[in-house]
């Protein structure tokens, strides 16, 4: 797994923990094709618009987040549709309300910035959505402390050739050049081991379990 997908499976699994009954998807599905008990509970899309680099190792995930519902009815005459939109104005800012309150203490999760959210207006009565547009990071694509499913490194951190070569750092050899110093030169010469012409003032082996 990469580090992009493993985020956005970790917003999806917080959602749903902090909004119990609410359904959390990764594909928008149109109202009509959701169950009834779906809609009425509410349901989340969390999906991926873009992402933005910030040089090799950083970005940030721009998200489109949406939010659907249905409430009881079906609109008849003009009052009952304009009683209709009321509820259902009133259901989708409940929902939305909710998920921004967890978008504000998600528990550990990179910053997530809610930029806009779009409302139905009562076009679609008997159901409601919203659209929220939200960045989620930045996120240190070099970073090693998650599940990313065994190995050494995540999946496409490095390509197929660099990948093969790399190992788990087992210690490090440090050789250390005290005033006056020796020249460029004998310092690559120690890296590749000859210390003939020249020695390091402090040498010391760290070795990491």
């Amino acid at each position: 797994m990469n580090i992009f997908q493993a985020e956005i499976d970790r917003l999806k699994s917080g959602i749903a923990e902090a909004l119990p009954g609410v359904i959390v998807r990764g594909s928008l599905i149109d109202h009509e094709s959701l169950r009834r008990d779906e809609l009425q509970n509410g349901v989340i899309t969390v999906l991926l618009e873009r992402i933005e680099n910030d040089g090799d190792w950083r970005s940030k995930l721009r998200l489109l987040i949406t939010g659907q519902l249905e409430v009881p009815g079906r609109p008849g005459d003009v009052e009952e549709q304009a009683a209709l939109g009321a509820v259902i104005e009133k259901a989708e800012i409940a929902l939305y309300a909710r998920l921004r309150a967890y978008l504000r203490n998600t528990g550990g999760l990179p910053h997530i910035e809610a930029r806009e959210v779009q409302f139905s207006a009562q076009s679609k009565p008997p159901f409601g959505w919203f659209l929220l547009r939200a960045d989620y990071g930045p996120l240190n694509e070099a970073c090693l402390d998650w599940d990313f499913g065994g190995g050494v490194v995540p999946e496409a951190m490095y390509p197929p050739q660099v990948e093969q070569a790399i190992s788990t750092l087992s210690g490090v050899d440090v050789k250390i050049d005290i005033e006056p110093h020796e020249s460029a030169v004998e310092h690559h010469k120690w890296v590749d081991g000859d210390e003939s012409t020249s020695q390091p003032d402090v040498k010391t082996n760290v070795e990491l379990k």
